[in-house]
């Protein structure tokens, strides 16, 4: 929890703080501009860390967590079956869960005549309402590291 107040302190009293941008060791996860909102989602990622930025397009986050995996993250591979690659990283934050995830149609994305299949977002749960929001990101504006 500590480092979740002083991550999300850093982004508020250091003005133009890149969304874009992950921390030294993490490498991107998931970046794209939210459907209908102005709104921009980076998910960053290393083996032990996930940091998770949301807020204005190019503006400072409203909210940015971090978190250790297996003490607050957890990362749910891709099972393998399926036309649908994707995965997906769970952060909780007290009683919240925000699960982001990020995908493509692997046969549309072998078809150069096809457009852009890459699709993500991030639901967010309660323990005790169940899913409360889900955003998804706006086709064409999704950077999947996969």
């Amino acid at each position: 929890m500590r480092k979740t107040l002083s991550l999300v302190i850093l982004a508020a009293a250091v003005p133009g703080l890149a969304m874009a941008a992950c921390p030294d060791g993490e490498a991107r996860f998931l970046r794209c501009d939210i459907a209908g909102g102005g709104k921009e989602l980076l998910l960053c990622r290393s083996e032990t860390q996930v940091t998770y930025r949301f807020g204005p397009k190019g503006g400072v986050p409203e909210l940015a967590l971090s978190t250790t995996v297996g003490e607050g993250a957890e990362i749910v591979p891709w099972p393998g079956i399926g036309r649908t690659i994707w995965e997906a990283v769970r952060l909780r934050n007290g009683n919240v869960v925000y699960e982001v995830y990020a995908g493509f149609d692997r046969f549309d994305a072998a078809d150069p005549e096809k457009p852009d299949s890459r699709f993500g977002g991030v639901v967010v749960l309660t323990d005790d309402a169940g899913e409360i929001a889900h955003l998804k990101c706006r086709a064409g504006a999704v950077d999947y590291s996969y």
